[in-house]
């Protein structure tokens, strides 16, 4: 029994020492590796340190990055508003700026400028919710005519004042250009459509505001941009309260700016004008005549008793001249002639035939017999004689007489007449063309519609010759 035990407990014991021997050896391992474990730790812990400044380094980095970022895409949003282009080009025969602001000279235009760029932004903002855009304004006028209106028309302060107009518009902005393109036909108009065709299909292009809504001649340019589905970049601005018939049926939006530019057409002033008041659409202006001429009545010719039948006492509108068809229908002798100094035209023109005429021509009482006689050769068209008969002369009075260009001496059958009046007709009554009231109507020499019509071929290209609004209508309207 004793020996049993003695054996378990050597067993235990030997397992006790086994073990101990085995952790004894264990312990010696890790002492011996415990310089390489502390220098592992070490280097662990810079590579950790490391490691944290190069993070610290990167999140500092992706901070300022996301800043820069952000405002970058400000900055983009900002150029992107500021690329888009406005674009306002005005015809300057058309769109012509009230008396008020040309009377002041260069503060004048400065206000015109201000007041064209505050109703641009107003409008642009309404529509299109934004504001953030290039304006150009281009103007392009003929100086020379300009003045000369105003001259006739007597706006004679806005004449001396109009150059330091200019210059204040043109210094009112950068991009705000006023240029006189010269008295060449259409100058102006050539200008405009080009700077429409260049910059209409810019992409950065956002609207045109087109100021040329009274000249017909546009419209073939318009209409083309509209079929080229840019219609949406285009704003009608109308100077005129008329615009054009052809341009009104594109059906463009407008932005009108009654206080801006006049919206009547400057007219020179005829006599029968001067009698009624001033123009419209300007202040009443004074003008300068050194001693009133009034407008006498037509009297009686010596050797003649009365007129007769229809012509009995027969005046023409505003009582100023009698009407064309009642002298026509009235025999007196060629002799005759209004005695009625104020009713004599100044010189001016040296064309007979020139339509500028009519606000001073007088009906011719009866044809001619003219002192020396000429056959007409029919087989030539009366135009295309050397020289052709004098349109006034034979229709009306001609105020040259024998100094005139055309001739007097021809004898004329009624088929001649006939021609000479159709002819007539192709030419427009400045007047009517001007947009004034002709005071002989529809009995008038020269023509108040085109002969055409509405199948003008001239219209279509915008060279027509009859101008004024209602001019192109069809007879029956």
């Amino acid at each position: 029994m004793m020996n049993a035990n003695e054996n378990h407990g050597a067993i235990k014991q030997h397992a006790i020492r086994n073990t101990l021997e085995h952790l004894s050896g264990e312990i010696q391992i890790l002492l011996q590796n415990e310089s390489l474990y502390e220098n592992r730790i070490r280097e662990l812990s810079t590579n950790l340190g490391v490691f944290q400044t190069a993070y610290s380094a990167m999140e500092d980095r992706l901070r300022r990055q996301a800043e820069e970022k952000n405002e970058l895409l400000h900055e983009l949003n900002t150029l992107k508003g500021l690329e888009k282009r406005v674009i306002c080009l005005l015809d300057g025969d058309g769109m012509i700026f009230t008396q008020e602001l040309m009377s002041q000279g260069q503060e004048g235009g400065l206000a015109a400028a201000r007041k064209l760029t505050e109703r641009v932004r107003q409008f642009i903002s309404t529509s299109e919710g934004f504001e953030q855009y290039q304006l150009w304004v281009y103007l392009f006028y003929n100086k020379r005519g300009l003045l000369e209106t105003f001259g006739r028309v007597g706006l004679t302060t806005v004449r001396a004042k109009f150059d330091d107009f200019m210059m204040g518009f043109n210094q009112a902005a950068e991009r705000f250009i006023m240029v006189d393109v010269g008295g060449s036909k259409e100058a102006a108009d050539a200008k405009l459509k080009v700077h429409l065709e260049d910059n209409i299909r810019l992409p950065h292009t956002y609207k045109i505001f087109f100021g040329g809504c009274h000249d017909n001649g546009y419209v073939h340019n318009l209409r083309s941009v509209v079929t080229s589905s840019l219609g949406h970049k285009l704003v009608l601005m109308p100077g005129y309260s008329d615009v054009a018939i052809d341009i009104r049926a594109l059906q463009l939006p407008e932005l009108r700016i009654p206080e801006l530019f006049i919206t009547t057409k400057l007219v020179a002033p005829s006599y029968n004008v001067i009698a009624t008041g001033p123009l419209l659409g300007l202040a009443p202006t004074t003008p300068k005549l050194t001693t009133p001429q009034p407008v006498c009545p037509p009297t009686t010719p010596p050797g003649i008793s009365s007129f007769s039948g229809e012509g009995q006492g027969a005046i023409a509108r505003r009582g100023s001249l009698p009407s064309y068809k009642s002298v026509l229908q009235t025999p007196l002798t060629m002799s005759t002639r209004f005695n009625c100094p104020s009713m004599e035209p100044s010189e001016g023109s040296s064309e007979s035939s020139e339509a500028s005429e009519i606000p001073l021509r007088l009906p011719r009482l009866t044809p001619p017999s003219p002192p020396k006689q000429r056959r007409i050769n029919n087989q030539v068209a009366l135009s295309k004689h050397v020289p052709p008969p004098c349109t006034l002369f034979y229709l009306a009075q001609c105020r040259h007489g024998p100094s005139c260009k055309y001739s007097h001496e021809y004898i004329l059958e009624a088929e001649h007449y006939q021609e000479l009046g159709e002819n007539a007709k192709k030419t427009p009554c400045k007047v009517t063309n001007e947009g004034g009231d002709c005071p002989f109507g529809d009995e008038c020499v020269y023509g108040h519609s085109c002969p055409n019509g509405t199948t003008c071929y001239f219209l279509k290209l915008g060279k027509c010759k009859f101008v004024a609004a209602g001019m192109h209508r069809q007879p029956n309207n």
